[in-house]
């Protein structure tokens, strides 16, 4: 019994995917704000995951969890241009 395999060339494929992941934005971001690695971790979380991944909090909501933050939107704003969203 022998496998044919098909050739991939054909099918479609992503063209301009950026990946980014959590640890990528705590690395770049935790000098630049000057903020604790923990917060910083729970908001990049909150933006790549919850949001743009799972759909189940908005910007706004993350702006009001964290409205105590200094620069919050600013941080976020960053977030979603290392992600390609922005």
């Amino acid at each position: 019994m022998s496998w044919k395999l098909k050739d991939l060339k054909g099918l479609s494929a992503p063209t301009d995917v950026k990946m980014c992941t959590v640890d990528d934005v705590v690395r770049q971001l935790k000098d630049k704000y000057k903020i604790d690695v923990q917060i910083l971790t729970k908001i990049a979380n909150d933006v790549l995951v919850k949001h743009l991944t799972e759909k189940k909090i908005t910007i706004e909501d993350i702006k009001k969890n964290y409205s105590n933050v200094k620069d919050i939107e600013n941080i976020i704003e960053d977030i979603l241009r290392l992600s390609g969203k922005l």
